[in-house]
C-alpha cells in the first residue's frame, strides 16, 4: 500500500513535470525570445537561488491549470490576484495562476514532510493532508490582507491630521502630500506614495486615487478617496474635509480600541483553563495527594 502511495504522488509530479516540458518545447525560437523579455520584470526572475526556483515552476504548474481552464480554479486565482495586488509587494509580483501553483507545491510538500515524519501512508489521510496545505497559503495571504487594512486603518487619523495641519498652514494638497510621504512611514504612506509616483507620470488625480480605492478595496479608506475626489471635482475645500474625517476615523478607532478590551477577557479564558489552572491545582493538592499516597503505602 504505501508503495503504491508513493508511486502514485511521483506519478502525479512527473505527469505535471513531463506535460509542461513537452507543452514549453513546442513553443521555442522566435517565442521563446519574446517571452524572456516579457517575463524579465516579473518577480521570479528577479528572485534568485531556491525560492525563484521554486516560483518558477509553480508559474509552470499555474500556466497548466490556466489551461485546463476550471472553474473552481479560476475563481481562487481571481480571488488571490485580488488579495496579491492589495499587498502590492514587488516581492510578489506574479497573477494568481502562479499562486495557484505554489499552493500545489505547499500541498505536495505537506504530504511529504507528514508521511516520512508520522510513516503514515493512509491515503485519505494523505489527501486531507494535501488541502491543508493546498489551503495554508491562502489563509497566509488573506491574514495579511487584513493586518494590511488593520495598519491603513490605524493611520487614516493621523495622516488626515497631518494633512489638515499642513494645509491649513497654506501648502496645497500635492506638496502636503509630498511632506507627508518624505517624513511618515507605513502601510498607507506605501499606498500614497504609489499613487502620488502615478500622478506625476501624467494619471489625472482623482483617477490615480480611485484607482487606490479600487486596488486596496478597503471601506473605510474608501470613504476618505471619496471625499478628496468629490472636493477635487467640485472645486471645495479640502482642510475641513480631511478635519471632518479624521475627527469620525478618530471616534471609530477609540471604539474599535474599547472593544478590543472588551473581547481580551473573553481571550484569556482558554489560557487560563488550559494552562494555568492545571500548574496551580498541580502547585495546591499535589503535595497534599502525594502525603496521602505515601501514608497509603505504610
Amino acid at each position: 500500500m504505501e508503495l503504491i502511495l508513493i508511486s502514485l504522488f511521483s506519478g502525479i509530479a512527473v505527469y505535471f513535470i513531463a506535460t509542461e516540458l513537452l507543452r514549453h518545447a513546442a513553443s521555442l525560437k522566435l517565442e521563446k525570445q519574446v517571452k524572456e523579455k516579457t517575463e524579465a520584470a516579473k518577480g521570479s526572475r528577479q528572485i534568485k537561488g531556491l525560492t525563484g526556483t521554486l516560483i518558477f515552476f509553480s508559474e509552470k504548474i499555474g500556466e497548466i491549470f490556466k489551461s485546463h481552464k476550471y472553474r473552481f480554479l479560476d475563481e481562487m486565482a481571481a480571488k488571490s490576484s485580488a488579495s496579491l495586488s492589495i499587498l502590492s509587494n514587488p516581492s510578489l509580483n506574479f497573477d494568481g495562476h502562479t499562486f495557484l501553483g505554489i499552493q500545489f507545491f505547499a500541498g505536495l510538500g505537506a504530504v511529504i514532510f507528514f508521511a516520512l515524519l508520522m510513516d503514515m501512508y493512509n491515503f485519505i489521510i494523505l489527501c486531507a493532508v494535501f488541502a491543508l496545505g493546498f489551503y495554508a497559503p491562502v489563509m497566509l495571504l488573506e491574514s495579511k490582507v487584513k493586518e494590511k487594512h488593520k495598519s491603513i486603518f490605524r493611520q487614516i487619523p493621523d495622516c488626515l491630521d497631518l494633512l489638515t495641519l499642513m494645509m491649513e498652514a497654506g501648502i496645497d494638497f500635492s506638496a502636503a502630500l509630498n511632506k507627508l510621504i518624505e517624513s511618515e512611514k507605513g502601510s498607507l504612506i506605501d499606498e500614497f506614495a504609489k499613487t502620488q509616483g502615478e500622478i506625476k507620470l501624467g494619471k489625472p488625480r482623482v483617477n490615480a486615487f480611485n484607482d487606490m480605492a479600487e486596488r486596496i478595496k478597503y471601506l473605510p479608506l474608501n470613504s476618505v478617496i471619496n471625499a478628496l475626489t468629490t472636493a477635487f471635482q467640485t472645486g471645495g475645500s479640502l482642510a475641513p474635509t480631511l478635519k471632518t474625517i479624521s475627527e469620525q476615523f478618530r471616534v471609530e478607532r477609540a471604539q474599535a480600541a474599547e472593544k478590543l478590551a472588551q473581547e481580551a477577557p473573553l481571550k484569556l479564558m482558554a489560557p487560563l483553563v488550559l494552562l494555568i489552572f492545571p500548574t496551580i491545582f498541580i502547585i495546591l493538592f499535589g503535595p497534599i495527594i502525594l502525603t496521602f499516597a505515601a501514608g497509603s503505602l505504610f
